[in-house]
C-alpha cells in the first residue's frame, strides 16, 4: 500500500522522465533526485522488466498427451523413410508442445520408448507383402511335429570368412558382440567400442561356401561348393549328389522329398536346378521373396554355429593358427553336433512365425528368440 502523501507520477513527470532517459541516457537515479521522486518508483515507469522465470518441475504430460505425442512420433518416422533421424526435439517443434524435451523423453520412457539403432530388413514389394500373408494363412494352423515330419529338409547356403589366427579371431568376436551396461560418458572409453561393420575387415583368408540341409532333427548336408562359386551346375550337383545322399539317408522309405528353399535366382531357381530337383525327386517347398525370418538356416542355424565357433576360440591363445582344411573341418564338425532338440525346436519355431507373420499382414514381424 502507498505511503502517506505518496502522489501519482503527473504526465508531465512521465514525459520528463522518458525524454531524459531516452534522450540524455540519464540514470533513473539521476532522473529521480531532478524530480525528487522514489528511485523506485522511476525504474519501474522506464526499465522493463522481465517476467521471472518459472519455478519448479517442468510441465507434467498427461496420458492423453503422451498418447498423442506417440502416435505422432510413429507418423514422423514413417514420413521420414529412414532418410534423416526424428528427434524430441523435431518431435516438441512439430506438435508445438509447451513440455521440455527432457519431460517428453523421461515420459517416452516410462513406456520403454528409447531412441534406437534402426534395424535392417529386405525391402518388402507390396507382392512380397501380399505373398507372405498368403503363405501365413495357408501353414499358421500347422503344428510343430507337422514342420518337422512334412519338411524333409531344410537346405540354405552361406558363405563363412575364415579366422585363421588370433587377430582375425579377435575380430570375428568383436562383431559377434552385442552391447554392454555402462554409465553415461564412458560410450567412447576401452572396451565400449567395436569396430564398424561398415568396415568390412579382410582376415586375408578367403572364404568358404556351404551348402547345409536340415533333415529330422540333424545337419545332415554340409557341403562345401568347389571354388566357392555358386552357380545352376553347383546346385545341380548339390542336388543329385550330396543332398540326395542325405534325404535318401534319412527318409529311407522314401522315394521323393519335399525341400524348403529360398527363391535364389542363381542356383534353387536356374534351369539346371529344376531339371536336377525333378530327377533326384526333389519337391521344392518354396518360402516366400526376401523371407530370411522363414528360413531355418537364416534364423537358427547360421547363428548357432558361429555362436558356438567363437565360444571354442574364447580360450585360445593368441599364437594359435589354423589351417584352411583346419577351419573347415572344425566348421563341418560344429555343424554337425548341433543338438537333436535345438534343431527340433527351431523348426517347430515355424508355428510361431507363421502366427506373427498373420498377425502382422505380411509386413516384418518381430522375431524374438
Amino acid at each position: 500500500m502507498p505511503s502517506e502523501g505518496w502522489k501519482k507520477l503527473s504526465n508531465e513527470e512521465v514525459r520528463l522522465a522518458r525524454r531524459w532517459y531516452d534522450g540524455e541516457k540519464l540514470k533513473p537515479s539521476e532522473i529521480a533526485e531532478r524530480l525528487g521522486r522514489s528511485k523506485c518508483s522511476i525504474t519501474r515507469l522506464l526499465v522493463q522488466q522481465k517476467p521471472r522465470l518459472k519455478q519448479g518441475a517442468p510441465d507434467k504430460l498427461s496420458l492423453a498427451k503422451v498418447d498423442f505425442l506417440e502416435k505422432r512420433m510413429d507418423e514422423m518416422v514413417v514420413e521420414a523413410k529412414c532418410r534423416y533421424h526424428v528427434t524430441a526435439a523435431k518431435l516438441k517443434h512439430n506438435t508445438r508442445t509447451k513440455a521440455s524435451i527432457r519431460t517428453i523423453q523421461r515420459a517416452f520412457r516410462g513406456r520403454n520408448i528409447y531412441f534406437r539403432k534402426l534395424r535392417e530388413k529386405p525391402t518388402l514389394t507390396k507382392e512380397d507383402v501380399a505373398d507372405r500373408f498368403r503363405f501365413a494363412k495357408k501353414f499358421k494352423s500347422k503344428t510343430k511335429a507337422w514342420w518337422n515330419a512334412n519338411i524333409h529338409a531344410f537346405i540354405d547356403g552361406k558363405r563363412f570368412t575364415l579366422y585363421l589366427n588370433g587377430k582375425t579371431r579377435v575380430c570375428a568376436a568383436q562383431h559377434a558382440t552385442y552391447g554392454a551396461y555402462r554409465k553415461p560418458g564412458k560410450g567412447l572409453c576401452d572396451g565400449y567400442v567395436k569396430p564398424s561393420k561398415q568396415v568390412k575387415h579382410n582376415s586375408g583368408n578367403g572364404s568358404v561356401l556351404v551348402m547345409a540341409g536340415v533333415c529330422r532333427g540333424r545337419v545332415a548336408m554340409w557341403h562345401y561348393v568347389a571354388g566357392g562359386k555358386w552357380s545352376g551346375k553347383a546346385a545341380a550337383d548339390m542336388y543329385n549328389g550330396p543332398l540326395r545322399t542325405a534325404l535318401a539317408k534319412t527318409w529311407p522309405a522314401r522315394k521323393s522329398w519335399d525341400v524348403l528353399e529360398d527363391n535364389d535366382p542363381t542356383g534353387f531357381k536356374s534351369r539346371r536346378g529344376h531339371a536336377a530337383k525333378a530327377a533326384a525327386g526333389i519337391t521344392p517347398f518354396v518360402i516366400p521373396c526376401r523371407s530370411p525370418d522363414l528360413s531355418l538356416c537364416d534364423y537358427a542355424l547360421w547363428k548357432e554355429v558361429n555362436r558356438r565357433l567363437r565360444r571354442q576360440e574364447f580360450s585360445w591363445p593368441a599364437g594359435k593358427t589354423e589351417s584352411r582344411a583346419a577351419y573347415a573341418i572344425r566348421l563341418k564338425r560344429t555343424a554337425l553336433r548341433l543338438p537333436k532338440a535345438f534343431l527340433e525346436r527351431s523348426v517347430g519355431d515355424m508355428v510361431r512365425r507363421c502366427n506373427l507373420l498373420h498377425a502382422a499382414k505380411g509386413y516384418h514381424f518381430e522375431e524374438g528368440h
